[in-house]
């Protein structure tokens, strides 16, 4: 475990994010991809092509750190708003 965590300390953000979309698959990353102008659809091409292998471990961690961060560290909630919803 320390491990895989020193290994995903040492990933980038974009590599985060490359190694997230490749562990979500080519139906759920194609929905992120439609968002992306072309500068960063192939920048994020890049990234994951030079990736190599990335273990279980790491992609376990980092969807543990992703879940921290959505729920605002831990101790964050969700909350709505017509302020949020007319943003989304």
């Amino acid at each position: 475990m320390a491990k895989s965590k020193s290994e995903l300390r040492s990933l980038s953000g974009q590599q985060k994010a490359a190694v997230f979309m490749l562990a979500l698959g080519q139906e759920h990353s194609a929905h992120i991809f439609e968002l992306m102008d072309d500068e960063e659809i192939c920048d994020m091409s890049q990234t994951m092509a030079t990736l190599g292998n990335i273990s279980s471990s790491v992609i376990e961690q980092l969807f543990v750190e992703f879940a921290d961060q959505l729920s605002g560290g831990g101790g964050g909630a969700v909350v709505g708003s017509y302020d949020s919803a007319e943003r989304l």
